[in-house]
């Protein structure tokens, strides 16, 4: 069956679309509903950081577990549905113990949705390097546009934090309902055409971490935007449109990861990492080095290769350099290590730069990390020296 064929194609789309509709609510509004129930910045910092914490071992342990019992399409309804859970019994109470118990439960179930999904479509994919990025693209679409919603219905502000429950609440939950459209997830145990079937450690070779750790390095810096952009929108431009500037980045990426399969095979893998890191600088120094808000505006453009080439291209490795079979592992190394992890470090130390140092230090000091990422993919050529029929062999970079 063809990956673009209704049963397949419009299914894997609105389980995209829909997953990053909740996306929209609790990325930029987490650390709002935190700071609305009462939470120092160094307290959100922290709680954010345990949250990416326990989002490094969710993926690893829920993935690892839907590879050894075929378990998916459960797994992924379920990390819809526990954070909801876990958000709604927050609202009972101001105990920070309370608090940090709820992240961490949030953090392993909801920051395993991501890879659970795309190692989903990963075997439903004939050609998943070329055909994820027009799938993967209605996740943009499903971001811009229920951050629309919120922004012109006015009712979800940040200042209170039952709006922002309500809202995760509904979209959540019909992401975990649509899991149902999904086709059945074809067993791979036994399929071994790729190169990476071949590779000691099915394709977990010193070139997969290196790549990783560069993967680590970028995420790290951009971890200052994730965790406190809303913050710093709120403290230097009073007024302004949270959910409309969020939304200015997904919107900008819809095309790059649209193209994401026909640039990787025209510049390389390595090469698009190298873009990915140098936008992830560039990006942080301008809300910075002329802070109004339409050069905030025009910075929130270059999420189109922050996330969007930076975040195809790290999938495109991963379905290249992995055996089949251990995809659902190998994403959720990819998001709990290269994003978890570097996200966590990235939170925790920001908390207390914002508090002590402000803004301005935060973003020009994790501007100088991606750019460590790119001086190390300079002697990696040789990591991304592999072939299968749809990735050829990386050369002349």
């Amino acid at each position: 069956m063809s990956a673009t064929a209704p049963k397949t194609g419009a299914p894997i789309a609105a389980n995209y679309f829909l997953l990053f509709a909740s996306w929209a609510v609790l990325s930029p509004y987490l650390q709002l509903y935190l700071k609305a129930r009462g939470l120092a910045e160094s307290r959100i910092g922290l709680l954010l950081g345990l949250l990416e914490v326990a989002g490094v071992a969710g993926p690893l342990v829920i993935g690892r577990l839907a590879d050894r019992l075929h378990t998916y399409r459960a797994l992924l309804a379920a990390c819809f549905l526990v954070p909801v859970a876990v958000l709604a019994s927050m609202e009972t109470t101001t105990r920070f113990p309370a608090y940090v118990a709820g992240m961490l439960a949030i953090g392993f179930t909801y920051r395993a949705v991501i890879p659970l999904l795309d190692s989903i479509v990963s075997r439903l994919l004939t050609d998943p390097v070329r055909q994820y990025g027009r799938l993967r693209v209605a996740g943009g679409f499903g971001f811009v546009a229920l951050s629309v919603v919120l922004q012109i219905g006015g009712w979800v502000t940040g200042e209170v934090s039952r709006p922002i429950l309500i809202a995760f609440g509904l979209t959540a939950c019909g992401a975990a309902a649509a899991v149902k459209l999904l086709p059945p997830v074809p067993d791979l145990k036994v399929h071994r055409q790729s190169r990476a079937a071949q590779q000691p450690g099915s394709g977990f070779d010193a070139a997969f971490w290196a790549v990783i750790g560069v993967i680590f390095l970028g995420r790290f810096g951009i971890g200052a935007y994730y965790a406190f952009f809303s913050l710093y929108l709120k403290q230097t431009f009073p007024g302004s449109g949270v959910s409309l500037l969020w939304a200015i980045g997904p919107f900008a990426e819809i095309a790059t990861i649209w193209y994401s399969g026909a640039m990787i095979r025209r510049w390389g893998m390595r090469a698009m990492f190298m873009v990915s890191l140098a936008a992830i600088t560039v990006r942080l120094l301008l809300f910075v080095v002329a802070p109004n808000l339409a050069v905030v505006a025009l910075a929130q453009l270059l999420h189109a290769f922050t996330f969007g080439t930076f975040h195809t291209t790290a999938v495109a490795f991963i379905n290249a350099k992995i055996d089949p079979a251990r995809r659902g592992t190998g994403m959720a190394v990819y998001n709990a290590v290269g994003v978890g992890l570097a996200t966590f470090l990235a939170s925790a130390a920001g908390g207390w730069v914002v508090e002590t140092r402000g803004f301005v230090a935060l973003f020009v000091a994790y501007a100088a990390v991606p750019v460590i990422g790119i001086l190390a993919l300079l002697g990696l050529r040789q990591a991304f020296a592999f072939g299968t029929p749809a990735t050829p062999p990386e050369t002349g970079q």
